[in-house]
């Protein structure tokens, strides 16, 4: 099979990274997408690099050696922080993360030099941000919370609302006093929560959506790589978690409506589980 036929994988810690996909389903529409959210081992943040690293070999492993993808995307902002320069040494296809993309744009567009990020625990902790973002700007401020509050908020599908409000406000009210002109929204999770974040960081605020960035970068990569399908047939997408169970209902009925796939369907399988009845260790394997 032509290396360009082949499906793009996608990787979150659960529903999350359904954010990426829809950016990448608008700009690469021929694309095939197999999309793979770790339910069982939710949430990645606080859990330990080494074992959230664990988990996102795990997942391309079966990506790569069962589902035949050309090049993967881990959408997950702690899955990059904790494993992209890893899993990028041991495998011989393209692999893509969350984080580089968006610190360009935040410090591009940033009028004061002022830059706050949100994101899960691990994200936070990895400093992996904070890097990227000195990486482009010595002379940028840097602002970084934990918010792992909102995680949950979406996985239960409540993306608007009193509580969300309340919680955002609470999170964020370090960053207004801060004056920071961007706000990077960390995690996968986030964009979900979007409209109530502006309202809330107020109109002089930027937000960056790393999720539009990767997809932007991700394109070009593949262009540059040979491997972008240029055929004029829509793709076929495909959803796949490794515990069903903790999909909730309201996430279904809102995510649906959000991400406007109606026919958003997960299928489960547990690639974990395969492991342990074959002997195996997710640190070794």
């Amino acid at each position: 099979m032509d290396d360009s036929k082949r499906a793009i994988g996608l990787l979150d810690s659960g529903v999350g990274g359904l954010t990426v996909a829809r950016e990448i389903f608008n700009l690469l529409p021929g694309e095939d997408i197999i999309y793979y959210g770790d339910t069982l081992h939710l949430p990645y943040g606080p859990k330990k690099l080494s074992e959230v690293r664990s988990y996102v070999k795990e997942i391309i492993t079966y990506l790569k050696e069962e589902k035949k993808v050309k090049a993967v995307v881990i959408a997950c902002n702690t899955g990059s922080s904790a494993a992209l320069d890893y899993v990028k040494e041991k495998f011989d296809i393209p692999i893509f993360g969350m984080i580089d993309s968006a610190a360009k744009k935040a410090v591009k567009i940033s009028k004061n030099e002022k830059i706050a990020v949100i994101g899960t625990e691990g994200t936070i902790k990895s400093q992996a941000y904070q890097d990227a973002i000195r990486a482009e700007s010595q002379e940028a401020e840097i602002f970084a919370k934990a918010c792992p509050a909102f995680v949950e908020l979406v996985e239960k599908g409540k993306f608007s609302g009193p509580e969300v409000e309340t919680t955002a406000y609470s999170y964020l009210e370090s960053i207004i006093k801060a004056k920071a002109d961007v706000l990077i929204l960390g995690c996968t999770h986030f964009p979900y929560l979007m409209p109530v974040l502006a309202k809330v960081m107020g109109k002089d605020v930027s937000l960056v959506n790393p999720a539009q960035e990767t997809a932007l970068e991700f394109r070009k990569e593949l262009n540059m790589s040979n491997l972008l399908n240029k055929d004029f047939v829509q793709g076929k997408h495909k959803f796949i978690v490794s515990d069903k169970s903790r999909i909730s209902k309201s996430f279904l009925e809102h995510g649906r409506r959000f991400l406007k796939l109606d026919n958003l369907k997960f299928e489960e399988e547990n690639i974990f589980l395969a492991l342990k009845n074959r002997g195996g260790n997710l640190n070794n394997a």
